[in-house]
């Protein structure tokens, strides 16, 4: 029987590295009046990490009565002392160490060949620290970490995180200062979380602030660029310039955003926009596929971000938008500006369609707010089965837990919405035979008459709306599937 007694022989070596009269090295780590001196013993280096194995070798090391001399003014006494202390103790004590240090850390475990501190320190960042990687990507991925094979756990989380939540990286101030070979890394991925005009206008701000020549222009008074800024610009663009996926952009966007920096693309490119948006003659070349994170939407309402938001609600993910790892759609079968707000033909438009999503643009106030009816409305077996007659009318409720009704602020983008589960299932949706009855949750909580409605919580969580009554700019209903 084999007895292992660890705590002992931690506490000894620790000892030994505290007393060390017999010690055979000499580390100097740090620079400048930031530096210090180590004794240790050149067996428990070697055995302990492969890097001083070789550069306690002969060839490397300077030896002078019997003492190995060794420099590593790279690595700072703060985080040397963690290192050295590991090697003879196996302890590591991260609980009074700012997080800067525990990040040289990880890089001087890299450099020194510490594998198990290499994963140890990326997952305690990533479980224990997330608050402040979010808040210090852009110092965290240039300190060496996003070319360090043996940091791709912590790399990946970073650029993971950014894709999925971009705006707070790219209106950070440390974002004009991203390394290049960082920014195409993120322009390539394919899910990154942002619609493309968006990410061009970021593009644009980071090249000004990347080219000296610019100093003091921006993107409001390009009447006071001349040939020559244009032409800095391109000079500093011209390796991102083919990772933006143009043909993803709205026309209208085009014209206001992108056609005033003409000169900055490709002449074959910026001809291959026209055509497409005057045309509709799809390229055949320079065109990039949408991004994966992107749910195509046809509304004038929301945008393929609030779509995301919508399809994770749908999959009871109530969190700020996410990469979907399914393929979703939204087919558009209403909009009230074409059709308008006849009770019939919404019916004869929208009845046995299966599962839809209502979106509302409430006039004269920037809120969206809308529901999701996972049944659909009318001709659905599940209203027959599961509801029951209320009236002489013949309207009856239908039974689903999986409907929701919700608000988005739109002038936030992501930063602020609202859902309202059905917190009663039986009365979920309130519908009928006839087409007495428009579109209705709850006959309270969100009901539709005309271009009117009204919001007053029943069976629902919470109200979506701090008003109870409403007028419709634009509504659009989607087929979900």
């Amino acid at each position: 029987m084999t007895f292992e007694f660890y705590p002992g022989l931690s506490q000894n070596f620790s000892q030994l590295l505290d007393d060390a009269d017999d010690y055979n090295v000499v580390i100097k780590v740090g620079e400048y009046s930031n530096t210090k001196e180590f004794r240790a013993h050149s067996n428990i280096l070697r055995a302990r990490s492969p890097y001083f194995k070789s550069a306690l070798s002969q060839k490397w090391a300077t030896k002078k009565d019997d003492i190995i001399n060794f420099t590593k003014p790279n690595v700072s006494p703060i985080v040397f002392e963690m290192i050295i202390r590991y090697m003879y103790t196996g302890i590591l004590d991260l609980k009074k160490q700012v997080d800067l240090d525990i990040l040289d850390l990880l890089v001087a475990s890299d450099e020194l060949l510490i594998e198990e501190l290499i994963t140890f320190i990326q997952k305690y960042l990533i479980e224990n620290q997330t608050e402040w990687l979010r808040n210090n990507f852009v110092k965290v991925l240039q300190s060496t970490v996003f070319q360090l094979e043996s940091c791709k756990q912590l790399r990946d989380f970073c650029l993971n995180s950014i894709c999925e939540d971009p705006k707070p990286f790219f209106n950070s101030p440390q974002f004009q200062t991203l390394g290049k070979n960082i920014l195409i890394e993120l322009l390539k991925r394919d899910d990154m979380l942002i619609d493309e005009i968006e990410l061009w206008s970021y593009l644009i701000k980071w090249g000004i602030s990347q080219t000296s020549k610019l100093k003091g222009k921006n993107v409001t008074n390009l009447n006071r660029w001349n040939k020559k800024s244009f032409l800095a610009l391109k000079n500093t663009l011209n390796p991102f310039i083919l990772h933006i996926r143009f043909f993803d952009i709205s026309s209208k966007d085009f014209h206001s955003k992108i056609r005033p920096f003409k000169t900055v693309l490709p002449g074959t490119l910026f001809e291959d926009i026209v055509s497409f948006h005057l045309a509709e003659i799809k390229p055949k070349i320079n065109k990039l596929p949408s991004r994966n994170s992107r749910i195509p939407i046809d509304s004038m309402i929301i945008k393929s971000k609030h779509a995301i938001i919508l399809a994770n609600w749908i999959q009871r993910k109530d969190s700020n938008a996410k990469i979907l790892k399914d393929k979703y759609n939204f087919k558009l079968i209403y909009r009230a500006s074409q059709v308008g707000y006849d009770i019939n033909k919404i019916r004869a438009i929208c009845d046995g369609q299966g599962a839809c999503i209502l979106i509302i643009k409430i006039k004269n106030n920037e809120t969206i707010i809308g529901g999701y009816n996972p049944i659909g409305w009318k001709d659905n077996d599940d209203c027959s089965n599961n509801g029951y007659f209320y009236d002489l009318y013949h309207n009856y409720w239908c039974n689903t837990k999986e409907s929701f009704i919700f608000s988005l602020d739109n002038r936030k983008g992501l930063e602020k919405f609202k859902i309202s589960r059905v917190i009663n299932n039986k009365f979920a949706i309130y519908d009928s035979y006839n087409y007495n009855i428009a579109l209705n949750f709850g006959n309270s909580d969100l009901v539709i008459n005309n271009n009117n409605g009204t919001c007053n919580q029943k069976y629902y969580e919470s109200n979506i709306l701090d008003i109870n009554n409403f007028s419709i700019e634009e509504m659009e209903i989607f087929k979900f599937y």
